[in-house]
């Protein structure tokens, strides 16, 4: 559902934008020890945090209690960072030569 208003009249789009760097800044550092799968929906938690609790840090000292939207949206701002922050940091870790099954290329492909 649209309201009409273009994304940045929203007044806690920062707060968003800040959700998904701190998620990618958790991600780029989580590369070393998550398992090598991809990164689902999974879990609603950020930086250790219920989706409230997130919220109300993202929220900081601002009067009154964070818009309902903040709520809900900065889980999934968070967990889309954490997303790309680990894939760039184990794209940017992976050696050249290196074949994402972790094995050196060969045959033809070691050619290219």
């Amino acid at each position: 559902m649209s309201t009409g208003r273009p994304p940045e009249s929203w007044p806690y789009l920062p707060l968003l934008e800040l959700a998904h760097a701190l998620g990618h800044a958790d991600g780029g550092l989580a590369a070393s020890i998550e398992p090598a799968e991809p990164v689902g929906p999974g879990s609603t938690s950020c930086r250790g945090r219920e989706p409230g609790e997130f919220a109300l840090l993202l929220w900081a000292d601002r009067p009154g209690a964070p818009p309902s939207g903040l709520r809900l949206n900065a889980p999934l701002w968070y967990a889309h960072g954490f997303a790309e922050g680990l894939a760039a940091e184990r794209n940017r870790a992976e050696p050249a030569g290196i074949a994402r099954t972790g094995g050196p290329l060969q045959g033809q492909a070691a050619s290219l």
